[in-house]
């Protein structure tokens, strides 16, 4: 079953909608909005070439060693909708603060999140990013 033009455009709308949400739900650390968005079986590969599971991503949240940043830009490039699955890809301009690697540096990385609907709605289930440059 292929989707109609103002289906898609539709799931566009909702889906990058979130993706903007869950970048501002990082920048602010907001762990229960992030439970929300994010699904419970959600895979990541870190720009630091880690895979982690979302308890994992949560557990460095809490004990401040990953996901703080002053300042998190998002810009999305692409969008691909097949039926309840959404990809979106672009690059990112972060600074982490803390007790983190590069800590007040400015990163670009290239990234790619992987939404899928399920239980009604959209949710983060893998993401991918890299690094290509810290200044």
């Amino acid at each position: 079953m292929s989707l109609t033009g103002d289906k898609k455009a539709k799931i566009r709308q909702v889906v990058e909608a979130i993706d903007d949400e869950e970048r501002a739900v990082v920048l602010r650390e907001d762990e229960a909005a992030l439970i929300r968005l994010w699904a419970m079986d959600l895979i990541v590969n870190a720009p630091n070439n880690q895979v982690l599971r979302l308890f994992q991503i949560l557990e460095r949240m809490r004990e401040h060693t990953g996901l703080q940043y002053s300042s998190f830009e998002r810009h999305r490039e692409a969008t691909v909708i097949r039926r309840n699955c959404v990809v979106t890809m672009g690059y990112e301009i972060v600074v982490p603060k803390g007790d983190v690697t590069n800590s007040g540096k400015t990163i670009k990385r290239r990234y790619t999140n992987i939404y899928y609907f399920e239980d009604g709605g959209w949710r983060l289930i893998a993401r991918q990013a890299t690094n290509i440059s810290v200044q």
